[in-house]
């Protein structure tokens, strides 16, 4: 069975990522910029659930500032139970959700402050789903780094850095292969020797192959032991017609979708879609390929 989710936003609903600038932060702004974030996470997940999707990418801007040091925290304790009631809705519906840090989120930085926002952000991003009581089924999706003229160096700084992060940290992380440094090969060997998930963005590896001579679904094949039994993901997406390679389409491609599909289609994924239009995409794929879950 393939299921099949989307990311962020919902495009026919409030965003659950309003924030505000920096210059204006204070706890009672946060706090109520978090409540209304939260309520409206709440209505895309019932709109999820009404429409039996059951795989979403929560956004990382639920809670404002929430990984700076000029936000404390408070926001754990008073917003500790609209957390947990959204994470009973998950559970009970049979949703998994997932997080994905920003671009500025890098492991292996040569850049001390860079390494030290990113434990904050992942530190962060864990706390949401600890409140929320979820099984570490649920995921933070990261992406390698960078290579910093050293791409051999970088990978062992990668992996040191991995094995080093908080333990609950850890069990939630999975990689993700990107389209300029680390390719799937890449991800997949860094994968081994720190023993977390790897996922395999479709797209990336079309932008920088890897894996000469295999097809995509025997590349998927090759991800899937580093899920040691759990629910293996991947991350689909099609290229956005005139702009630079790597650029995420508008919508997705159904044609081209389908060719994927039909590879793969006996497989156990989720599939987390990658696109502009958000639900749109999805459900036009379900419309189309009906086993579609």
């Amino acid at each position: 069975m393939i299921r099949i989710g989307y990311v962020g936003i919902n495009t026919e609903l409030p965003s659950a990522s309003r924030t505000f600038r920096l210059a204006g932060y204070s706890v009672q702004r946060m706090l109520g910029t978090s409540t209304a974030n939260l309520a409206a996470l709440q209505q895309i997940l019932a709109w999820n659930a009404d429409h039996g999707i059951r795989l979403f990418r929560i956004t990382s801007n639920l809670i404002p500032f929430g990984s700076h040091p000029v936000n404390r925290g408070e926001w754990k304790q008073a917003l500790r139970h609209d957390l947990a009631k959204i994470g009973r809705f998950i559970r009970d519906q049979g949703m998994r959700v997932s997080m994905h840090p920003g671009q500025y989120s890098v492991l292996n930085s040569p850049h001390e402050a860079t390494h030290e926002n990113t434990l904050r952000e992942l530190a962060y991003h864990e706390a949401v789903f600890s409140l929320m009581e979820l099984g570490f089924d649920h995921k933070i999706v990261i992406h390698g780094g960078g290579a910093y003229g050293n791409k051999e160096n970088a990978t062992r700084v990668l992996v040191d850095r991995l094995v080093e992060l908080d333990s609950r940290v850890l069990l939630r992380l999975v990689l993700e292969n990107d389209e300029r440094v680390f390719t799937a090969r890449d991800i997949i060997a860094i994968c081994k020797a720190s023993g977390i998930p790897g996922v395999l963005d479709v797209f990336h590896h079309r932008v920088l192959p890897s894996f000469s001579g295999k097809g995509i679904r025997e590349v998927i094949e090759t991800f899937a032991p580093s899920w040691a039994g759990a629910r293996q993901k991947i991350h689909y997406s099609n290229q956005e017609p005139g702009k630079v390679p790597g650029s995420h389409s508008s919508r997705v491609d159904i044609d081209a979708f389908g060719s994927f599909y039909a590879e793969i289609r006996d497989l156990d994924l989720d599939i987390m879609l990658e696109v502009k239009d958000k639900q749109e995409s999805v459900l036009a794929l379900r419309n189309v390929f009906h086993d579609l879950k």
